[in-house]
């Protein structure tokens, strides 16, 4: 069993390059609904209808309608599924704050010049997973096979000793060996390494997994992406309103992971625990232009768009790993901090808008981004490594949509009631999997490919002179399939040679979440 490890931190210490793969960069290119308690109570369909300090960071011509000076904050929390790996499943946060001066001109066609700051959490990597791997066991021609992670290791090992990118080993005591570590006589050591007499050398031979009776992931991943926007807008005759933002990210992406199987062995079972860590840390920028206008002039009907340019990321990523069998052996490896830039998709969005008097308001919008245009350079660069990534997000990843509806009625001038409804298509193709290769430090096999997510929102706010309070729930729920590992490309054969074409088959998981917010803002 021992070798095993051998062919894990083989693989983790072959050499130091990039870490992050497809679904890390979704995480980053992907945003939450968030921002202040309106904006989120009416789904964030508000491009259109504007008058929103969050709109910075979609459709910056929104505070093009603003008349009176605005100052906000917002605070909350998000509840997902239990705490795993000593960290809770609760995060309170500030998720807004910014404040915007309304400059009127009074003369000419321009109406009103406003400047406006504003921070929001955009992401919130609060992921909290228990998974008991399911279909470990699955049928074949020659009967039931027990899959097993050892499988997807041991195919590395040999993909890269078939190539000879390891070389020679280096020497080791064994039965047969000198005081110096040298072959006395001919052999094979542990069933795993051949003495090459000529060039005083060890070479490994072909590795084999152990099938698996039983497995568990517990996954934790915390940390955000916090984003600030600096803003221009200019009301143009009431009709037009045109609006610019340049946003600054800043990253800070974690996780943790413990994978379990209970190998089936001759000697009965082993406990085979693989235990990995990563951290994402980095900086980006990006420009966002917007436009709305009321066609008609008596009407209070108004569209917008909106087109955001990609977001410029400069990252540094960290990861290790810990490998222990219960015979106690045990494995760890850390890697080199490495530094790489990573580039999201173009954004489009545009939306609608109706209001009635005073006390009724209904939007929609829609947003496009091409998920599969997302790219890894360093210092603008393509490495051959990172031409393999950028194809592999090109073939697997594709367009995503996002459709927003909200509403906002107003009983009593002072109260208001909102709700709306959010979709955001699948990010993935349904056949994506994760791509390992023996050169790279991630040693991490498993993935999920996440499905359609929806949020639903409900609001109330409370208007007095000069301020206001606005409250906010939102539910977001997601699926995916989850794998722990990929075999299909293994070459399992039966007696006669003949593949078997053995796959795992996904376990489904669930990332389902719950938001409180609260929203203090002055007029002025």
């Amino acid at each position: 069993m021992k070798r095993l490890f051998m062919i894990a931190s083989l693989v983790a210490v072959s050499t130091t390059m990039m870490a992050q793969d497809m679904f890390d960069a979704v995480d980053v290119a992907t945003k939450d609904l968030n921002g202040t308690a309106r904006y989120v109570g009416m789904g964030g369909a508000l491009g259109a209808l504007g008058g929103e300090i969050s709109l910075m960071s979609s459709n910056p011509a929104g505070t093009g309608l603003f008349r009176k000076s605005d100052a906000a904050f917002t605070v909350g929390g998000v509840f997902g599924a239990k705490g795993v790996l000593g960290h809770d499943a609760t995060r309170l946060s500030l998720d807004n704050a910014g404040i915007l001066i309304s400059l009127p001109t009074d003369e000419g066609n321009v109406k009103y010049v406003n400047f406006g700051v504003n921070y929001v959490k955009n992401k919130n990597f609060l992921f909290n997973q228990d998974t008991p791997i399911q279909n470990l066991t699955v049928s074949s021609a020659v009967g039931p096979v027990s899959l097993s992670q050892t499988y997807q290791i041991a195919n590395l090992a040999n993909e890269a000793n078939s190539n000879n990118d390891w070389g020679a080993l280096p020497k080791m005591s064994a039965p047969n060996c000198d005081n110096d570590g040298n072959f006395t006589q001919g052999g094979i050591v542990d069933g795993t390494m051949y003495y090459d007499g000529a060039s005083d050398s060890y070479f490994i031979a072909d590795f084999t997994g152990n099938g698996a009776d039983k497995a568990n992931m517990r996954k934790a991943t915390y940390g955000g992406i916090t984003q600030a926007d600096i803003n221009l807008s200019l009301n143009v005759l009431d009709k037009y309103f045109f609006g610019a933002s340049v946003g600054l990210y800043d990253i800070n992406y974690n996780r943790e992971s413990f994978y379990e199987e209970l190998l089936s062995t001759a000697g009965g079972s082993a406990f085979y625990d693989f235990s990995n860590w990563y951290k994402t840390t980095g900086d980006g920028v990006d420009i966002k232009l917007g436009f709305i206008c009321r066609p008609i002039e008596d009407s209070p009907f108004r569209f917008g768009v909106n087109v955001h340019t990609p977001t410029w990321y400069k990252m540094e990523e960290l990861n290790g790993s810990v490998l222990y069998l219960n015979d106690g052996y045990v494995s760890e490896y850390v890697g080199d901090p490495f530094h790489y830039d990573l580039r999201t998709p173009w954004k489009l969005g545009c939306s609608l808008g109706y209001t009635i008097d005073n006390y009724f308001a209904i939007g929609a919008e829609y947003e496009y981004q091409d998920l599969s245009t997302l790219k890894y350079s360093v210092d603008g660069h393509q490495t051959q490594d990172f031409i393999r990534h950028n194809n592999f997000m090109n073939q697997y990843l594709k367009a995503q949509h996002t459709f927003k509806v909200g509403m906002e009625v107003k009983p009593i001038d002072q109260l208001s009631v909102r709700a709306g409804y959010n979709y955001v298509s699948a990010p993935m193709k349904d056949d994506a999997f994760r791509l390992l290769s023996y050169w790279d430090p991630l040693t991490e096999t498993d993935f999920t490919n996440w499905k359609g997510t929806n949020r639903f929102t409900f609001g109330l706010g409370y208007r007095y002179k000069g301020g206001y309070i606005d409250l906010t729930y939102q539910y977001s729920g997601q699926k995916g399939d989850f794998y722990a590992f990929n075999v299909d490309n293994i070459n399992f054969v039966d007696a006669n040679n003949t593949p078997l074409n053995l796959s795992l088959r996904p376990t489904e998981i669930e990332n389902n979440r719950s938001q409180i917010m609260c929203t203090v803002g002055f007029r002025f």
